[in-house]
């Protein structure tokens, strides 16, 4: 059994840092097996975070200028500060995924000349995948990480998918596909991050048979409403402790469930920014207008969240799944958990802790695997689940020291004729 080991890489919506995965991978292409073995958390310095907020401030603002939101586009003095704070901003995500890598080898006792690559997609900052012209960016410079660590980086997985007429979402089937499947059990992966995304992973585990598409918005209404509400003083609302003090305003959550996005058929994606600023700026005034407090207003937020969840699992899964497997920030709402668990009677939800890979670790574990994929020549993307015409090689490669990156081609070089895609 062929073994090697790989760093993978991810930044989340809740931007409190960089989780790194050490993962020992057994097995080649479909037939692997990843295991992790060593995790790190990096976090972000208070100004990377405030950065971070002000070039998503400064992308959800053009868009809006694009759209006819304002009165005229942006200036020329807005692009310049646009473009400087996203080159920054590029540079110093660099940076953190550089060190992320170095602790987590160190801290799980490898040397770089014993890892094979590292797999990130990068911080993402725009992705419109329903545009005239369909776009995706995600910064995080990945030469300097090839340079700083020696190793192959191997990053922006999404842009081939949406260059190939795909969503670019959910990349991460494929990978929880060899993770989480069972033969005997329909289940369901459910990551509540800035979106809520869902992968279906049918029973008979055929890999042809994954469903996958964002369904809801998540963390992206309900931070947003929770800083808008608090003046910035409050990030999140931790627990759900401020939510599960109001009432539902059942009127402006019926309007809510009739946004045109959710009731669309996958392949689907959600566009971030159509739940948010903006979204959360009308919701508010709404409120204000009609003497709502904060807490019915985050209630109904919530309540929101986990009915367009669970009716994207009614409507666009074939069947209702055994078990929903549950990761990302959102996990920690014990709120939105209580009204999921209520949304979906009779079917227990579970963190994925439970089944080899920890809920925050879910996706860094993803990158991995993804990396995995593509020095094995074989297509990441699944065209029923993205909406890509056709299957893709996904990630841009970095090639690492001269030594590494031989590694890597005879590595490569072996893997020349790719398994069938959908003969697992």
């Amino acid at each position: 059994m062929h073994k090697r080991w790989i760093i993978g890489l991810s930044s989340g919506s809740s931007l409190d840092g960089v989780e790194a995965a050490l993962v020992e991978v057994e097995g080649i292409g479909l037939e692997m097996q990843p295991r992790l073995a060593h995790q790190v958390h990096q976090d972000y310095p208070r100004d990377l975070r405030e950065l971070i907020v002000r070039v998503e401030t400064a992308s959800a603002e053009a868009d809006a200028a694009r759209d006819g939101a304002t009165e005229s586009p942006p200036s020329f003095g807005r692009r310049t500060y646009y473009g400087k704070h996203a080159g920054l901003l590029h540079r110093l995500l660099g940076e953190i995924f550089t060190m992320a890598a170095l602790k987590v080898a160190e801290q799980g006792r490898l040397s770089m000349q014993q890892i094979q690559c590292i797999g990130f997609p990068g911080h993402t900052i725009w992705h419109d995948a329903e545009g005239r012209y369909a776009s995706t960016l995600c910064l995080g410079m990945a030469p300097l990480v090839a340079e700083r660590t020696g190793l192959t980086a191997i990053s922006d997985f999404r842009t081939r998918d949406v260059a190939a007429g795909g969503q670019g979402f959910p990349l991460t089937a494929i990978v929880d596909f060899l993770l989480f499947r069972r033969p005997e059990e329909h289940r369901v992966l459910l990551h509540l991050g800035e979106l809520a995304t869902l992968v279906g992973l049918p029973a008979g585990g055929l890999l042809r048979d994954v469903v996958g598409f964002q369904a809801a918005p998540c963390n992206i209404l309900l931070d947003g409403l929770m800083r808008k509400l608090t003046n910035g003083r409050e990030l999140f609302d931790t627990g759900g402790k401020h939510a599960v003090q109001g009432r539902c305003i059942e009127p402006i959550l019926q309007q809510w469930l009739a946004h045109p996005a959710l009731l669309r058929k996958p392949p689907k994606s959600l566009h971030r920014h159509a739940f948010g600023d903006d979204f959360v700026a009308q919701a508010v005034r709404q409120a204000q207008e009609n003497h709502w407090p904060m807490h019915d207003l985050l209630c109904t937020a919530t309540h929101f969240v986990a009915r367009a969840i669970a009716s994207a699992l009614k409507r666009f899964l074939p069947s209702a799944p055994a078990r929903v497997l549950l990761s990302g920030g959102g996990i920690r709402n014990g709120f939105l958990w209580h009204l999921l668990a209520q949304q979906l009677p009779g079917v227990p939800l579970e963190k994925t802790d439970n089944h080899g890979v920890p809920a925050h670790m879910r996706k860094a574990v993803a990158s991995a695997g993804l990396a995995a994929l593509i020095m094995d020549n074989v297509p990441a993307n699944l065209p029923p689940v993205t909406g890509a015409g056709g299957t893709r090689l996904l990630g841009s490669i970095t090639p690492g020291s001269t030594t590494n990156w031989a590694r890597c081609l005879a590595w490569m070089a072996r893997q020349a004729v790719p398994p069938h895609l959908y003969a697992a």
